[in-house]
């Protein structure tokens, strides 16, 4: 067991309600907050983005004079993070705004930042005017009881794929413009139904009279007029409308980027902070203790902001509850062997290595995938139970109990259950199958593949995460590009090398788990 400090204070940054709310509620709790509104901008959101009614939006609004008159919260304005270091339980982090730069250190961070609103007028080749409308123009306008008695025509999904949340401020501005006299004709390539309420919302601007034209080609558009090919009619119609309104993208922050780099947080391909990763719901990143909450992880509106915030808590409660860590597990480094190349630093996929004169690993922020352990050169690195030893050792005994078996390495986290499943339920596998866990797969190391076929194994299967389900996030990756430069070496040496192969499995499929060690068996 190994003792750990923890620092206790909190730093949100972000955007204004969702970073107002979240650190009411820690502040509530106990906890000193830093609370930097990173974008002054999102102060004023249009409302209906938050898919909540306006009173209780404006209940909500009220946390922003709560979080400033709250003695555990320091708010900071328009402030951004431009450094972090450290790991969790003690992050370093710089804050500059106008009144200049601050030095902090905090345990924990927490990323609140807003969506942001893309106007889509180019994507569909129209010229905004005041007839042609984006969704926030109109939200003005129905606000302002501009649009009496009014037919509207709604475009969406055309100049890109549409949000359910995209959806919902458009269902309750039809609701609006039918309840004050007027129609709605929505023309949708996509109508997205997937969230709180929507079912609800469209149903009942259908029931009030509002038509949906659901087409895989966005209608002709010349001024207010549309032409399209009804396919109930079997003609070409032409619809004519006082205002026609063309719905926005909900994009992620453009700060998001800057928040990545500094942070070493993963973000997706649209530039989300949080991978679509089943390990790191609801709210936890690649890095322990940085937390996303609502929009900085996904488009969201208020309802499931305020689920997110609530999420945080009780993981922030479990993180600094901690004042000892088993060892076991965790990479150690001998510090006799260390070179400090930093290979270890670049490749560890949670943040969790600094140095001083030798590469340190943090108990708190390590999660013992290994990935570092099995890409260190100098084999300086090594996980209590899963040494470089240990594994060998595991491997020449099931080759003594199993003469020219197959050998199977499994990760923990999917193949090792994959394959209980697969012998629980009497799967037709052969009885020489010897199962050897690693605790990531990124763990399996290419003499481990070797010494397997020096040992005598018929063959040797890899058996990692599907791309994207790793809790590692890239150990299938390392475990995939070590087969492959593995097989290439057997290959050379004359092996076969269909003797070794590499398999993505889910914990639930022993079926395959199954189907790809007899593969196996006949290739060997």
């Amino acid at each position: 067991m190994e003792k750990v400090s923890m620092n206790k204070d909190v730093l949100v940054i972000g955007g204004q309600i969702t970073g107002a709310g979240t650190a009411v509620r820690l502040a509530d709790a106990g906890y000193n907050v830093i609370f930097a509104k990173q974008d002054g901008s999102a102060d004023n959101p249009p409302d209906a983005l938050f898919g909540v009614s306006a009173q209780a939006l404006a209940d909500w609004r009220k946390t922003t004079d709560q979080a400033a008159s709250n003695n555990k919260i320091e708010v900071l304005d328009n402030t951004r993070l431009t450094r972090a270091a450290g790991v969790a339980g003690d992050y370093s982090v710089r804050l500059a705004n106008g009144k200049g730069v601050a030095e902090k250190t905090v345990g924990a961070v927490v990323v609140t930042t807003d969506e942001v609103i893309q106007p889509l007028d180019g994507a569909y080749g129209v010229t905004l005017s005041d007839k042609v409308l984006t969704q926030t123009q109109l939200e003005e306008k129905v606000a302002a009881g501009a649009v009496k008695g009014m037919s509207v025509g709604f475009l969406s999904g055309f100049g890109g794929a549409a949000s359910p949340l995209a959806m919902q401020r458009i269902f309750r501005s039809v609701l609006a413009i039918l309840s004050d006299g007027g129609s709605a004709s929505v023309y949708v390539n996509d109508l997205k139904l997937a969230d709180n309420c929507l079912d609800r919302l469209y149903k009942e601007g259908r029931d009030k009279g509002a038509v949906y034209f659901k087409m895989k080609e966005c209608p002709a558009i010349e001024g207010t007029s549309l032409t399209f090919q009804d396919t109930v009619l079997g003609r070409q119609v032409t619809t004519e409308h006082d205002l026609l309104v063309i719905d926005e993208a909900l994009a992620p922050n453009p700060l998001n980027l800057e928040l990545a780099e500094v942070l070493g947080l993963h973000r997706t391909p649209s530039g989300f902070l949080q991978k679509d990763n089943v390990h790191r719901f609801p709210v936890n990143s690649n890095r322990e203790g940085i937390f996303v909450v609502g929009p900085a992880r996904h488009i969201k509106g208020l309802t499931d902001c305020v689920t997110d915030m609530d999420s945080v808590l009780p993981e922030l409660k479990m993180l600094f509850a901690t004042e000892v860590l088993p060892t076991e597990r965790i990479a150690v480094v001998d510090r006799e062997k260390c070179a400090i190349c930093l290979t270890c630093y670049r490749c560890c996929p949670h943040g969790a290595i600094y140095w001083d004169d030798k590469a340190i690993i943090s108990p708190v922020a390590c999660q013992g995938c290994g990935i570092c352990a099995s890409e260190c050169p100098q084999e300086a690195i090594q996980i209590e139970g899963f040494s470089d030893d240990d594994i060998n050792a595991r491997v020449k005994d099931a080759l003594k109990k199993s003469p020219e078996g197959i050998i199977a390495f499994c990760c923990e986290n999917s193949a090792v259950e994959a394959a209980r499943a697969a012998q629980t339920f009497g799967m037709d596998m052969p009885e020489t199958l010897q199962t050897i866990p690693v605790p990531c797969a990124g763990k399996v190391d290419i003499n481990y593949i070797l010494t397997a076929f020096v040992e005598g194994a018929s063959g040797v299967l890899v058996v990692a995460c599907h791309d994207g389900n790793c809790k590692s996030e890239f150990g299938s990756n390392y475990a995939r590009w070590r087969a492959q430069e593995a097989a290439r070496m057997l290959e050379e040496t004359g092996f076969d090398k269909n003797r070794l192969a590499f398999v993505t499995l889910a914990a639930n499929m022993g079926a395959d788990f199954a189907d790809a060690v007899n593969s196996m068996r006949m290739a060997s």
